[in-house]
């Protein structure tokens, strides 16, 4: 019971898999063995089924979350660009997927968490799904940079009993993040998904402006990055700069030596990051 379709997800993330249907295509009207082009059917039926069970077997996401991914294949995104409604192209991959939103759900649940930072809103899959989890009086402040994102999550975010639990700021994020910190605000977990070329200082900042609660976790997506990251460095110039800026931020994360850090293979990739003091 695919959302944003599973196939379309491994394609989108797993060079693997994009190796793959190269291969099947190119060697589909050549003279191959017959038992070499089974291979790579069987291969690459493998790993899109494994994503695929992935998603069969998680528990199910709530009417509300399946309201904002059906939001985010049908959109208008590309007329609302052309118009000089948004400030760049959206696009439907940008919507946290199914499985990984049962990852934050679970993780915020087993953390005990009240507070969430979610950094990157878009159409707020991620913050929803976390609002779900959290208690009567928990609360998520979710931040993005382009104000035509605003009423369209907050439309969806009230066809759900936990949309009260979320607050919207508009901004740039570096903004939102001191403006949270002259607050005295602080988080138990934090999820940042936005600019790319954003992450390391969207770390700084949470930390310098003591962002962080004690015993909390920063959440980092995209941190594999279709492959980017362990990709061979002849292989780099044909990645698009993402890939440039999050090889910086995982070097720059291997140099914080008073953190805790795993790295998750889930959807395209997961920092997990908690001082290690917190873990003693």
């Amino acid at each position: 019971m695919a959302t944003y379709t599973v196939s379309h997800i491994s394609r989108h993330y797993d060079p693997a898999v994009k190796l793959l249907l190269q291969l099947q295509q190119d060697i589909a009207d050549k003279n191959v063995d017959a038992s070499v082009k089974q291979g790579v059917d069987k291969a690459l039926k493998l790993c899109l089924d494994r994503d695929a069970y992935c998603e069969q077997v998680s528990s199910e996401p709530s009417d509300a979350l399946k309201a904002i991914n059906k939001e985010s294949l049908e959109h208008p995104f590309e007329q609302a660009f052309r118009d000089g409604k948004t400030k760049w192209k959206l696009s439907p991959g940008m919507v946290t997927g199914a499985v990984e939103g049962n990852f934050l759900q679970s993780f915020v649940s087993a953390s005990r968490a009240k507070r969430v930072l979610d950094v990157g809103m878009f159409l707020g899959y991620s913050a929803l799904a976390v609002a779900e989890v959290l208690p009567p009086d928990g609360k998520v402040v979710t931040c993005d940079n382009d104000p035509y994102l605003e009423p369209v999550a907050r439309g969806l975010f009230n066809k759900s009993p936990h949309g009260d639990k979320i607050e919207i700021r508009i901004g740039s994020a570096d903004d939102t993040l001191a403006a949270l910190g002259k607050e005295g605000q602080q988080f138990d977990v934090a999820f940042i998904d936005a600019n790319k070329d954003g992450y390391i200082a969207y770390y700084k900042s949470i930390m310098d402006n003591n962002l962080l609660a004690k015993g909390g976790s920063i959440l980092l997506d995209n941190a594999l990055m279709r492959g980017t990251a362990y990709m061979a460095p002849e292989d780099w110039s044909k990645t698009t700069s993402h890939g440039k800026y999050i090889r910086e931020c995982n070097e720059f994360l291997q140099t914080q030596t008073d953190m805790h850090r795993v790295l998750l293979p889930i959807r395209d990739g997961v920092w997990i990051m908690r001082r290690k003091s917190d873990m003693q």
